[in-house]
């Protein structure tokens, strides 16, 4: 018996729908032209460093920012200036840079780099914040940030009242890093936000720059934020192609669900910032961890700061896309029992169509072969 094509398509109502996310490409920062696109705020730093930040063109002119033999992005403090030590007020002169562009709401941010800046009394950054509003009401997401001789990174929001990140079994087996703090509210607990640390010793400081370095990747999507670190070796072969899939790259490191902070509630578009910080609320608040003395002294020697500077080999920006599709036909298993599969959507639970019978596998399966076979009697 030969289908009708309306029979067919009739019949094609009937195959599960599945949603598909791609990610293109929106914004890259790399290679001779990774300054291009930024902003270079100058003057002192709001949280009391010994930091003097610099205009692009000074950034430039005093070897504070440039590209490298390898074709990466240097960005660093200055370590040849001496200090007067009758100064207590003396700074050195660093930068603060935040992208022209802004990053929205379902955005996969990529962050590759063999070097970061440690050691004591040194605080680096790469973050976001909300763009265009009064801090924090359109959120910050740290994405790397941690201080002195630390040996591992750190993960945190900063929000509004209301946002938070619950110590549960649902939200912790959910992500392989350490809850610390659940409040996102910035006024709590003198601003440290809802803070979640990394387990893999490689994630800053020293561990990471004698590894080769690594990735951190960051989706920010209607179902929450997830950031994942992956060590040198570990590095996914998609992350630096034109189509990652971070569905594919296992738990996260931290993942900070809609379901407790609302995206579209706390947080607006986000601009991308990289900024290296001597001291401050931070790194002096956190200096006799692990390190000894004063932090304030350390800031006129100049050799003190040689492992002060970010590697950066990209920063790259993607936009998600979602796209509905008929699925196949299920296939059959060796036990003779039909399977239906369904692309989950990163950031969330799959959201699984109902699975055909084996008897409905078969049926359709006849119903499309026989389409098969009456085309191709009517092309003869």
């Amino acid at each position: 018996m030969m289908l009708s094509l309306a029979t067919v398509l009739a019949l094609s109502t009937l195959l599960p729908s599945v949603t598909a996310t791609s990610y293109t490409l929106a914004t890259s920062y790399e290679g001779s032209d990774f300054f291009n696109a930024w902003n270079f705020s100058t003057g002192v730093d709001v949280n009391y460093g010994n930091v003097l930040f610099q205009s692009y063109a000074n950034a430039v002119a005093q070897g504070l920012v440039y590209t490298n033999g390898a074709g990466n992005a240097v960005i660093k403090i200055d370590n040849t200036t001496v200090g007067n030590e009758n100064d207590t007020t003396f700074g050195r002169n660093s930068v603060y840079m935040t992208s022209n562009a802004s990053v929205p709401l379902g955005s996969l941010i990529l962050f590759d780099a063999v070097h970061v800046p440690y050691g004591c009394s040194v605080w680096p950054g790469f973050f976001t914040e909300g763009a265009g509003v009064v801090w924090p009401s359109g959120g910050e997401i740290d994405i790397f940030e941690a201080v002195n001789q630390a040996t591992v990174n750190q993960y945190s929001l900063h929000t509004m009242d209301g946002c938070t990140h619950p110590n549960t079994s649902a939200i912790t087996s959910a992500e392989t890093g350490t809850i610390s703090s659940t409040d996102c509210y910035n006024v709590t607990n003198s601003n440290e936000g809802c803070i979640t640390v990394e387990t893999q010793s490689n994630s800053f400081g020293a561990g990471f720059n004698n590894n080769g370095g690594g990735g951190y990747a960051t989706l920010f999507d209607s179902d929450g934020i997830k950031i994942w670190f992956f060590p040198r070796a570990s590095v996914p072969s998609d992350f630096n192609s034109t189509s990652p899939n971070p569905s594919n790259w296992g738990t996260p490191s931290a993942y900070y669900p809609s379901s407790s902070c609302s995206m579209t509630q706390f947080f607006t578009s986000q601009q991308l910032i990289l900024d290296i910080d001597i001291c401050g609320s931070y790194a002096l608040g956190a200096f006799s961890a692990t390190c000894s003395g004063s932090c304030l002294d350390l800031v006129r020697t100049p050799t003190n700061y040689d492992d002060a500077y970010f590697e950066i080999q990209f920063i790259k920006v993607f936009s998600e896309s979602t796209g509905s599709a008929t699925a196949p036909i299920p296939s059959s298993t060796s036990t003779g029992i039909s399977t239906a599969t369904s692309t989950v959507k990163s950031g969330g639970a799959a959201s699984m169509a109902p699975l055909l019978s084996r008897r409905d596998t078969v049926a359709i399966f006849t119903l499309v072969a026989g389409l098969v076979t009456g085309v191709a009697f009517a092309l003869v």
